[in-house]
Parts: C-alpha cells; sequence; structure tokens
C-alpha cells in the first residue's frame, strides 16, 4: 500500500487537480494508492477515481453512530460519501485531542460495523 493523508491541506479544486495529475502514474503502480483526504474532499474525489488504481479514505471519525456532536462525522456518512477506509489513532489525534485506545477502540469497532476498513495507526 502507498498512503497519502493530506492533512489539512486543499481545497476541492486542488485535490481534484492533484488527483488529475497522479491518475496516470497510480495506473502504472503494482498496489493501490491511497488518499486520506480531508472531508470536504471525499464525495468528489470517490467520484472521480472509480475504476481506477485510486481508493479515497477519510483522517478521523466519531465513534458514535450519530448524535449531537458538532463538528463531527460518523462512519456511515464517510461510506455515504465514498470513503472506502478512515485513518484511526494517528499520532496528531492521540496528542492534540487526547484520544486514548479505549476510545480510538471504539471508532474501530465502529468502522467496522459502518464496512469502512480502518486503518488504525499505532
Amino acid at each position: 500500500l502507498i498512503v497519502g493523508n493530506w492533512k489539512m491541506y486543499k481545497t476541492i479544486d486542488q485535490a481534484v487537480a492533484f488527483v488529475d495529475q497522479i491518475a496516470p502514474l497510480a495506473e502504472q503502480a503494482s498496489c493501490k494508492v491511497m488518499l486520506a483526504v480531508p472531508f470536504t474532499a471525499i464525495k468528489t474525489l470517490a467520484d472521480k477515481v472509480k475504476g481506477t488504481n485510486i481508493v479515497i479514505g477519510a483522517q478521523n471519525m466519531n465513534d458514535a453512530s450519530e448524535g449531537a456532536f458538532t463538528g463531527e462525522v460518523a462512519a456511515v456518512m464517510l461510506k455515504d460519501a465514498g470513503a472506502e477506509f478512515v485513518l484511526i489513532g494517528h499520532s496528531e489525534r492521540r496528542q492534540l485531542y487526547h484520544e486514548d485506545n479505549e476510545f480510538i477502540n471504539r471508532k474501530v469497532k465502529r468502522a467496522l460495523a459502518c464496512e469502512l476498513a480502518p486503518m488504525l495507526c499505532v
């Protein structure tokens, strides 16, 4: 696997331009090229890369299935937008947002329940 985590970079237009540039190169790769993109670009890019060697995923998700969690996103929402995987337990989430192993475990279980592949960072 080759996975690129875009963090908090690229507008939708910038994301599309980048994918347009790398798509020919990704098709020559002998592995899947996976991009963990900002939430705002998931739907656009997931639609754009259908039928290619590029897989779109999310950078984070909440452990709840739904609810009053302002600014959060549920696994089912990511799946609905076209994400195929989600990063869980990234060092920045652990350090900056104090996500512990118990919380991360709940996220992994929620992702699996929603058929969203968790990419557990350790």
